[in-house]
């Protein structure tokens, strides 16, 4: 009797294991999200949880009190990035802020879309609003890097009542485009094929400038999600056209031309560049010239005049990882400096510069702050 109990008791666990890993919808089986912790995902004394996002559960890390922030990690869906990027920040941005770090859609713990049309940025940015709201956040700060920097940009166009700072991390597919006959240093050559973890782990390696960016932690967590029936899905079907609906090269000129002319990002703006990312320095430039990121920079500025960027010497794509106090600091001073200032007018009057004048242009000061430049009188005024 005790021998069958065993065996029933082993059976239904093998059972249990077995739906926690496929499901059936449609008739199509399909690889579904571990719902609960896993030790084998975590890094740096984090510890995980998940809340469900219309349908999709999502994981995510949160750590301190005051006011939220959400951080969107970069990289390829399904591919080698998630929310264990910011392993070495949300510790100390904990000390001040409300920190949330959440894996996207199809990525990391993770579920997959329940749409394959969901395989996109637009989903992505559905996935991350309804992620705030699924835990009533209200307006948070916005960290995206990279390919999450886009992410968090569009998500503060489509919702700028959701932002109430935004901050961009490094070179990303929301950046203009360098001229086409400037290829960048990053040869990815000598890696496997971008359709298999391997090359999209390769990738990531190469984008990082120090030695010490990434390690066994990380690589050990990374692959085992990776490698998750649900991550392999998720490959397959981006491989066999999942998502190719979207129009992304049009959505994103669309995107820029209305913060250019619109202005709808009147939030203040960081951005966040690494002096020595591959993605932004040309293969015929000696140093890198960050064009891409200077080029998003005068298209938020044409509208904002509460946009500022840093550049980190001796960092790369991950800077925020190669320097994490040093990132942390800027970025804390960063909104502690505007939340002084919050009367200080985004929207500035823009003239170009004048065709028949030695004389410098000069825009009017604002009507309810001394400076453009929060706590910084303007030169010349009277007392100074």
């Amino acid at each position: 009797m005790l021998a069958n109990g065993r065996r029933r008791s082993r059976l239904r666990m093998a059972s249990t294991a077995c739906t926690a890993l496929m499901f059936v919808s449609g008739g199509v089986i399909r690889a579904q999200a571990q719902e609960k912790p896993d030790s084998r995902s975590e890094i740096g004394g984090l510890h995980s949880k998940f809340v469900n996002v219309n349908g999709v559960q999502a994981r995510y890390y949160e750590a301190g009190a005051g006011e939220p922030m959400v951080m969107i990690h970069g990289g390829f869906t399904a591919g080698s990035s998630t929310a264990n990027v910011f392993s070495r920040n949300i510790e100390g941005l904990s000390k001040r802020f409300h920190v949330f770090a959440v894996d996207r859609l199809a990525s990391g713990m993770s579920g997959n879309p329940l749409k394959d049309d969901d395989y996109s940025y637009q989903g992505d940015v559905d996935f991350i609003y309804g992620f705030i709201e699924a835990l009533n956040l209200g307006p948070v700060h916005l960290v995206g890097h990279s390919a999450g920097g886009a992410i968090a940009m569009y998500l503060a166009v489509e919702h700028p009542e959701v932002a109430k700072t935004l901050t961009i991390l490094a070179m990303g597919p929301e950046n203009p485009s360098p001229a086409s006959d400037n290829k960048t240093r990053l040869d990815l050559s000598k890696c496997p094929d971008q359709s298999q973890y391997e090359g999209l782990q390769c990738r990531v390696a190469m984008l990082a400038w120090l030695p010490t960016t990434f390690d066994e932690e990380y690589w050990n967590a990374d692959r085992f999600m990776a490698t998750l029936p649900k991550s392999r899905e998720a490959r397959a079907k981006l491989n066999a056209g999942a998502g190719r609906s979207f129009d992304f090269p049009t959505f994103k000129q669309k995107m820029l031309d209305k913060i250019r002319s619109e202005g709808p990002l009147q939030m203040p703006v960081l951005l966040v560049a690494g002096k020595n990312d591959v993605l932004d320095w040309g293969l015929n430039d000696d140093t890198a010239k960050l064009r891409g990121e200077m080029g998003l920079f005068d298209i938020i500025a044409a509208k904002n005049t509460r946009v500022q960027m840093i550049v980190i010497a001796n960092g790369g794509h991950f800077m925020y990882r190669e320097h994490p106090d040093e990132f942390n600091s800027y970025l804390t001073t960063f909104i502690d400096t505007w939340e002084k200032y919050p009367n200080a007018p985004g929207q500035g009057n823009f003239p170009k510069p004048p065709q028949s004048s030695t004389a410098p242009p000069r825009r009017e000061p604002p009507h309810t702050q001394p400076g453009v430049i929060p706590g910084r009188p303007q030169i010349g005024q009277q007392g100074e």
